[in-house]
């Protein structure tokens, strides 16, 4: 028999307005699955059940005037929330009080929605862990920057949370961990209220179990009036990268898996090339304007409390004091012309393919991964899914990325329907 905390946010919502439970259940089960496991996991930093349990009397019993009406989800804490502590992963702002929400959390509200707790986050959201630990593996990452959000979800803590992505902060926490991680384009959300790491290439995220729980939360935060059926690519583009030799046998043999699928149902795969051109270096290019954004963006940290800074953080902030104006422009005119050539590309491609992470989870917490197989996506701004699709040598999860291009993530995440019910690995059910 199916839990109530198994349920994804879809379920939730179709199972309260049948009645087949209540909000009161639907509380009470997802506290005692943290109870059980938040121990183990580590997935919150602050957390009050109580007060959780408080809330629900703000929610008419009978009324689902939206699908999350009532719904608990976890908040990265990076966002600011006005009746939770958010730290940002810092010691500089341990006990900090926001006076208001970020904007996305009071929308989120507005539609009923209540805070289960805030989410562990990296430092400022970059590569210093935290304490969270991998629900499928305790000994292993669950990769970062948002990673209380990825294995608060995967552990059935929460049906969704809210996560941020600059490098792959967002698509390695999701594959480590074996959920669905959707990283929106960057402007498709506002994000008032939200630490900044680099101005032109933070996104939104969110974790959920279910691509359906991606529509109803856009429907919801952008006043959406329909949502669109699963459509099948007419043909899609594989992305080996330059790094391609870096990925794990495994992982290469699920995206080989899932080509031969696409191939058995008309769908026509070629080759693509995004940022191997021989002028261009896309990884590079991030990496530059990371650093440089960043160093300007938390200044006020490096020049005030530096001494509470990690090491980690330290250094990318040093790193971005020491590139010029002049190489940080340079990086962003590579990234316009990778993005004037994907303009081809995009008529001839529905939907690109590209692998999610080098391969499993690695063993150990002092690092959260390497982001290699997001980078060059997240300096181009368009929208990206991961897709848990089996599981490795270890019995890790593994997830294949798929990338739409910039606004296009309605168009992108009925593709990953399609894909995610017609070409994943027999593996995943």
């Amino acid at each position: 028999m199916t839990e109530i905390f198994e349920l994804s946010l879809t379920q939730l919502d179709r199972g309260l307005r049948k009645h087949d439970f209540s909000l009161v259940e639907v509380v009470e089960s997802l506290a005692r699955r943290i109870e059980d496991r938040e121990a183990e996991t580590r997935a919150f930093t602050s957390l009050d059940l109580d007060r959780v349990r408080a809330q629900l009397d703000q929610v008419p019993s009978q009324s689902r005037e939206t699908a999350i009406c009532g719904i608990p989800f976890g908040v990265k804490d990076i966002f600011n929330t006005s009746d939770w502590v958010t730290s940002y992963g810092s010691k500089i702002y341990e006990g900090h009080q926001p006076v208001s929400d970020a904007a996305i959390v009071s929308q989120l509200r507005a539609a009923g929605g209540v805070v289960m707790g805030k989410t562990v986050t990296t430092e400022f959201a970059y590569f210093s862990p935290g304490k969270t630990r991998n629900p499928k593996d305790l000994e292993h990452t669950p990769g970062g920057s948002s990673q209380g959000s990825a294995a608060a979800v995967a552990d059935w803590m929460i049906p969704f949370a809210l996560g941020s992505q600059t490098a792959a902060s967002v698509i390695r926490p999701a594959a480590f961990c074996g959920v669905i991680g959707y990283k929106a384009s960057v402007g498709q959300f506002p994000l008032n209220g939200v630490l900044t790491l680099s101005y032109s290439m933070d996104s939104l995220g969110f974790f959920v179990r279910d691509l359906k729980d991606l529509q109803l939360l856009r429907r919801i935060l952008l006043n959406q009036k329909s949502i669109s059926a699963p459509v099948k690519p007419r043909r899609v583009g594989l992305v080996a990268t330059p790094q391609w030799s870096t990925l794990d046998k495994a992982s290469q043999s699920v995206i080989e898996g899932v080509i031969k699928n696409l191939g058995a149902a008309g769908v026509e795969v070629g080759e693509v090339e995004v940022d191997g051109y021989t002028d261009i270096d896309l990884i590079k290019a991030h990496k530059t304007v990371m650093a440089y954004e960043a160093s300007r963006a938390r200044v006020v940290e490096l020049e005030c409390h530096s001494e509470k800074l990690s090491k980690q953080f330290f250094e990318l902030m040093q790193q971005g004091c020491r590139i010029t104006f002049e190489q940080y422009q340079e990086a962003l005119a590579q990234r316009d012309s990778a993005n004037q050539r994907l303009t081809e590309t995009w008529l001839n491609y529905d939907l690109l393919l590209t692998p999610s992470a080098p391969g499993e989870a690695p063993k150990g917490l002092s690092s959260t991964g390497d982001p290699i197989f997001s980078r060059a996506w997240n300096l181009l701004g368009g929208p990206a899914i991961t897709l848990p699709a089996g599981v490795g040598q270890k019995n890790l999860p593994l997830g294949i990325q798929l990338i739409g291009r910039v606004a296009s993530d309605d168009y992108l995440i009925a593709q990953a329907l399609w894909v995610d019910q017609n070409a994943l690995p027999s593996t995943t059910g």
